[in-house]
């Protein structure tokens, strides 16, 4: 039965793995071809939208992509259940949504650095509504990841194919968001199709069940937006203070430190609910120094290649962020034992507010900092990288320590 388990536990992260791959390899693919055809200042416009939709992104999922898995996991027995809880989510998510998009056009309609880009601020909602309603919390909470995949790598290959047809000179910058949305909403009506193929369709639940599924996933949400301010928030608080070229020198740097997390991340998310229902902690220790000695692998390559990388991907204009994916790669080495500490195994230990306030309590370190570079007049893309290390520094230190605190304490029971 442990053999079986474990065997479960690498086919879903495996599946997450490829899904991962396909999400920021096929863009990383297109990147070469977007610098190059849209420059280094219309690239840092489209970069300071993706941010947009990252953050809007994290305001709807509200943290279900984290609650909802682990009340799905916990019911997997009960189909009746676990049709209510998709049906509670998805009424958060239309709420959720109505609001952004509200948000969103009070920002279109009162700011004016990038008054001349108001179209294309307006079609991240495509993207926006694409992310929405992507049901990855559901298969991920059946452990069914290898249909994400499916889905995920579909729209992924439609937004390369689009976005080259579209995209033939500066002025078509704004089809970027298009080709980004079409390939979100293809992925978000698979996924729904797919779900309801296997008989999860909604059913009418009472008010009371939605507000419960969304005071549930209230601190998780916390967590997620306390992150953002230190993921995507770089991005933005460079586009909203600073100028394209050092959006562009960032997040330049920020998409290869993210692919290098998108090979760590589905061991995570397939150890989550994993974890939650067989607190197998010898299998968790053994992927732990595994991906640690892999952490610091990559980082010295990372390190020793990394401007020939961003000369073939981004073009020698990029060579400014060098720096920054320095800084990146030192992060890097942090944030792997860091998320695989935290819901994975502290969660398994009853500790998930744990896991949630150290990321909460670096979220608002993040932000005292970029209030300090803001008004200290540092609103470079290096210091912004800076900051990012320092707050990951907080939430590996934090979780460690509660984590052996409470591991010791788990042995002694």
């Amino acid at each position: 039965m442990v053999e079986e388990n474990t065997r479960s536990v690498f086919q879903n992260a495996t599946a997450l793995m490829i899904m991962q791959i396909a999400s920021y390899l096929l863009p990383l693919i297109l990147i070469p071809y977007l610098t190059r055809v849209l420059g280094v200042t219309l690239y840092g416009i489209t970069a300071f939208g993706l941010a947009i939709v990252q953050i809007a992104a994290i305001l709807t999922d509200y943290g279900f992509v984290n609650s909802a898995t682990y009340k799905i996991a916990r019911e997997q027995g009960d189909k009746l259940a676990v049709r209510k809880i998709i049906s509670s989510v998805m009424a958060c998510k239309i709420l959720l949504v109505l609001i952004v998009t509200v948000l969103l056009g009070i920002f279109i309609l009162t700011q004016d650095k990038y008054q001349q880009y108001e179209s294309f601020l307006w079609l991240l909602l495509l993207p926006i509504l694409g992310q929405t309603f992507q049901p990855l919390w559901f298969f991920q909470g059946i452990e069914r990841m290898a249909l994400i995949t499916i889905y995920t790598v579909s729209a992924r290959i439609l937004y390369l194919v689009l976005a080259i047809l579209l995209v033939n000179s500066p002025k078509d910058y704004a089809w970027v968001a298009v080709a980004n949305g079409a390939g979100q909403v293809v992925a978000a009506v698979i996924g729904i199709a797919m779900m309801i193929r296997m008989g999860y369709t909604p059913v009418r639940v009472e008010f009371s069940q939605v507000r419960q599924v969304f005071k549930e996933s209230t601190q998780f949400f916390w967590s997620r937006a306390a992150v953002s301010t230190y993921t995507a928030g770089g991005a933005f608080f460079l586009g909203l203070t600073s100028t394209p070229l050092q959006v562009a020198y960032y997040s330049a740097a920020e998409q290869l430190y993210r692919g290098a997390q998108a090979l760590m991340q589905p061991i995570a998310q397939a150890l989550f609910p994993y974890m939650a229902k067989n607190k197998d902690f010898t299998l968790f220790f053994k992927i732990l120094k595994l991906m640690v000695v892999l952490a610091l692998v990559g980082a010295l390559v990372g390190s020793l290649l990394g401007e020939w990388i961003i000369n073939i991907i981004f073009g020698p204009e990029f060579y400014g962020g060098y720096p920054v994916l320095v800084v990146l790669i030192a992060t890097l080495v942090l944030t792997v034992p860091s998320v695989l500490l935290g819901y994975p195994f502290l969660g398994a230990l009853g500790a998930v507010r744990h896991a949630n306030l150290s990321v909460i309590i670096a979220g608002c370190i993040q932000m005292i900092l970029l209030f300090c570079l803001y008004f200290g007049g540092f609103k470079s893309a290096v210091s912004v990288a800076l900051t990012v290390f320092s707050v990951e520094f907080f939430v590996l230190s934090y979780r460690g320590y509660y984590a052996r605190k409470l591991w010791i304490g788990w042995r002694h029971q």
